[in-house]
Parts: structure tokens; sequence; C-alpha cells
């Protein structure tokens, strides 16, 4: 008789927990927040790992936002504040819009039957015309490569054939449209400065709220001008740019940048807030020409009104590009993105969870040494970002109250 022997089989060792990383990526450096792995380091499923990263990366932009407007908004509203008699020293760019604010709100106050109007170059803005679709190809990996492709509205560069639409010329040169700068010869327009000639039909030599024929000094205009033209040029039929194209070309445009809004990407809402604060960080515009007129003003406010006008002309360029490149949609996508980094933190142990229970409380007390302190520090800079534009766009508008 044979008898076999019938021992049990060892069990299978168990599987090893997955180990959660105490890396942290480097908040300051967009490169390695775009490499790093917060899947696998973190124990994250990829929707949250894409969450987590656009929130990141989100943050380093409000921080990078924040800082261009603190000095750049408090340089133009210092200045303001200054030009129209209020010598003090702030410590923020929003302490000195809050007090070039009161300083046009007052004196306009004294200039209160006098009607004011701003008459603006509108610069020519762009942008890398392929930071939308990188950007969108970063913080969404669930989107085929095919669909983040973000085309813009309308491109600016630089035209070897004829350019239909706006010239921004390198130079002074004559313009065969509208001429929207400053132009050194006859015009007839609207004049941001002293109006020699006729204004509305009647003899001028000063502030002229309507048409102007003639001359027009110290200020922007916006209309026909018969030498040349300082600024862009809405050109009436194809023609000769040298300078910025914004528009059509009649071949390719060489240099092409965007110079309008993206249109939106297919990916997520996450992803999509950090690449339009990517675009704001990013946009380039030429310094605006600007004028006021101020008419109506009693003789004894005439000073007044000079000294408006010295702000306005000298230091409203300034404060309006920085307008400009930030855009009329700014400031809601800067909460847009607050918001991203707010459920982003506020999401934490649902991100942690995502990877399973055996690794959920290390890589949520991971996420919260990595990210926690940065994210709240991202949301205040938001919050702070969103009341300096506020600020800035109500200087622009108290001095034409």
């Amino acid at each position: 008789m044979v008898v076999a022997a019938c021992g049990s089989s060892k069990p299978p060792p168990p599987a090893p927990v997955p180990t959660v990383s105490s890396r942290c990526p480097d908040l300051a450096k967009a490169d390695e927040v775009a490499a790093f792995d917060f899947a696998k380091d973190y124990q994250l499923s990829r929707d949250a790992a894409d969450k987590l990263k656009a929130a990141a990366l989100a943050a380093m932009e409000i921080g990078l936002l924040a800082d261009k407007l603190d000095a750049e908004l408090g340089i133009a509203c210092a200045q303001i504040a200054h030009d129209l008699g209020n010598k003090g020293d702030w410590r923020s760019g929003n302490e000195a819009c809050g007090a070039a604010i009161k300083a046009v709100h007052d004196a306009r106050a004294k200039l209160a039957k006098a009607s004011a109007t701003l008459v603006v170059r509108v610069p020519v803005c762009s942008v890398d015309a392929t930071l939308m679709t990188k950007c969108a190809s970063i913080c969404d990996s669930s989107v085929p490569a095919g669909r983040v492709k973000a085309d813009c509205e309308q491109k600016a560069g630089r035209c070897d054939g004829n350019c239909d639409g706006i010239c921004e010329a390198k130079t002074s040169t004559k313009c065969d449209g509208t001429c929207s700068g400053a132009c050194d010869g006859a015009i007839k327009g609207t004049c941001g400065g002293r109006c020699k000639g006729t204004c509305d039909g009647k003899p001028a030599n000063g502030p002229c709220p309507g048409a102007c024929v003639g001359t027009c000094e110290k200020g922007a205009i916006n209309g026909e001008c018969k030498g040349a033209c300082s600024g862009s040029c809405k050109l009436k039929a194809p023609g000769i740019c040298d300078g910025l194209c914004a528009g059509k070309c009649t071949v390719e445009l060489a240099d092409a940048k965007c110079a309008g809004e993206f249109k939106t990407p297919d990916v997520s809402t996450d992803c999509r807030a950090r690449c339009e604060l990517a675009a704001i960080n990013q946009t380039e515009c030429s310094t605006p020409q600007v004028g006021i007129v101020v008419t109506g003003a009693a003789p004894r406010d005439r000073d007044t009104a000079e000294a408006m006008k010295t702000a306005v002309d000298k230091s409203f360029p300034a404060l309006l590009k920085i307008l400009f490149e930030v855009g009329d949609k700014g400031g809601k996508r800067v909460l847009n993105a607050q918001a991203v980094i707010e459920g982003a933190r506020k999401g934490f142990p649902d991100m942690a969870m995502s990877g399973g229970k055996a690794t959920a409380a290390k890589s949520e007390a991971q996420l919260a040494t990595c990210f926690d302190d940065a994210f709240k520090k991202a949301e205040a800079y938001a919050a702070t970002v969103k009341t300096g534009l506020d600020q800035a766009q109500a200087v622009k508008e108290e001095a034409t109250k």
C-alpha cells in the first residue's frame, strides 16, 4: 500500500501595503509640480491626483499674480495719489489704490458740475498661442491629447504681406484708417487733450467732449489722422504693417501669438481654472495711451481740473495696462481658482480614501503636511488679488463719475 503524504500548502504571503511618500513638491517650481506623480507618491486615484495637481498649480499662479499686482498697482496707484496731493507712503498695492480712490474721488467732488470723459487707446495684448494647450495637457490626464488643443479667436504677429485688422506700428506712421493713440497732424474725431480747431462745429481751443476737427495736443485720439499716427491703426483696407498685425494677413503671420480669448479646452473645470490664470500671468500688453476731457469746470476749479488731467495722463496708462492684461473676466477667474484650491484642501480625506483604506490615513496626513498651509495662503492671496482688481477698476471709474 502506498500512502501519499497530504500536507497543507503554505498560504501566500500578504500583499505589501503600498507606501505613502513623505516628499512634497516645491510649489514655487511649476515644472517640478507638473512632473510630480501625485497618484503614485500619495496613493491616490488618477482623478484625485489630477484635482490635487490642478489646485497646486493654481496656487502657484495665484501667488505669482498677487506679487505682480502688489508691485505694479502699488506704483501706479501711489503715483496717482501723489499727483493729486496725497504724499503718503503705503505698504501694499491695495493700500495705495485705496488712497488713489479717495484722492480721485475728492478731486471729482470739487468738480461736481464738470463732466469728465476718458479717451483710451486700447492696446494690443498677446500671449503664447500654445500656452493653453500645453497647460491643459499637464493638469488633466483623462483627456486624450487631441482634445486639449485650445485655439484662440484672434492672433497677432509680424505680417510680411498685407495686414487686415489693427496695425500697431513700431514708429509713428501714416494711418489709412482709424488712428487710436497720438497724431502729429490734423485730426477728425475724439481728442483727449487740447482741441485746437472746432468742437462739434464750434471754434475750440481747449477740452472737447465731442468731435474735434483740427489738432489735438497732449492727449490720445480716436479718429482720422492726417499726420503720423503713434499707437495703433485700424486699417480701412488690407495694407502694409511695419509692426504688430492683430487680425489676418495675406501670408501666414510670423511669430504669431494669441491676441484674443482662447477657445475653452475640453478639460476639467479645475484644470481650466489654473490655465486661465496662467494665461493672465503671461499676457503682455503694450502701454495704452490715455487722455481725459474735463469740461464745465468753474474758473475757481481749473487748477483742480488741470491736476486731474495731469494725474490721468501720466499715471493711468500703467494702471490701465494692468487691467487690460488681467482682462474683464480676471476677477471671476481669480475666484474660480480660489474655489478650486479651497475645494481641494477640504477634500483631502476623500482624495486619500480614493487610493484605498490601507493608505488613507497616511495619505491624508501627508497631503495636509504638504499642501494645507500653502493652499490657505493661496486662498488669502486670491482674496487680496480680487480686492486689488476691484480697487484698480474703482480708480478708473471715479475719474469719470
